[in-house]
C-alpha cells in the first residue's frame, strides 16, 4: 500500500504575509487557526496571488495540501519542539475553489520544494 501525504484543514486566517522569492514567484504564508491549534500554510503561484489579493484576517479558509513537520531545539529551555505546516495545492476562499496551476515541469519541481530559494529566514516556531 502506498503512503499518502494529503491533509485538508478549514479554519480562520489569523495572520497573512507576502514573501518574495529570489526567482520572483509569488508566495503567501498564512497562519490558519483551527480550533486552538495554528498551522502555517504556504501557497505559491496563482494560489498565493489570490490569497494576497482577496483574503483577510478573520476570513474562513479551507486548504488541501501536503503536511510537513519540523523539529527544533528551543534556545531558552533546551526542549525539543515540533510544528506542522501545509503546502497548499487547493484552497477554498469565499466559496470559490482554486487549484494551483503549474506552468511547466521546472515550475512544478520548484513548487514541490525542489530548488526554490527564498529571500527570508524563518524558524519553524516563527509565527510571523
Amino acid at each position: 500500500m502506498n503512503d499518502i501525504n494529503e491533509v485538508r484543514l478549514a479554519g480562520t486566517i489569523d495572520r497573512l504575509r507576502a514573501i518574495a522569492t529570489k526567482t520572483g514567484n509569488p508566495m503567501a504564508e498564512v497562519l490558519l487557526k483551527v480550533r486552538q491549534d495554528s498551522f502555517r500554510v504556504t501557497a505559491f503561484g496563482n494560489l498565493a496571488q489570490r490569497i494576497l489579493t482577496d483574503a483577510h484576517q478573520g476570513q474562513r479558509l479551507s486548504v488541501s495540501g501536503t503536511l510537513a513537520t519540523s523539529s527544533w531545539k528551543d534556545e531558552t529551555t533546551g526542549d525539543w519542539r515540533n510544528s506542522f505546516s501545509v503546502t497548499a495545492w487547493v484552497i477554498e476562499l469565499a466559496g470559490e475553489k482554486i487549484s494551483h496551476q503549474r506552468a511547466d515541469k521546472r515550475e512544478q519541481s520548484s513548487f514541490a520544494g525542489q530548488g526554490e530559494t527564498l529571500d527570508f529566514t524563518s524558524r519553524p516556531d516563527d509565527i510571523f
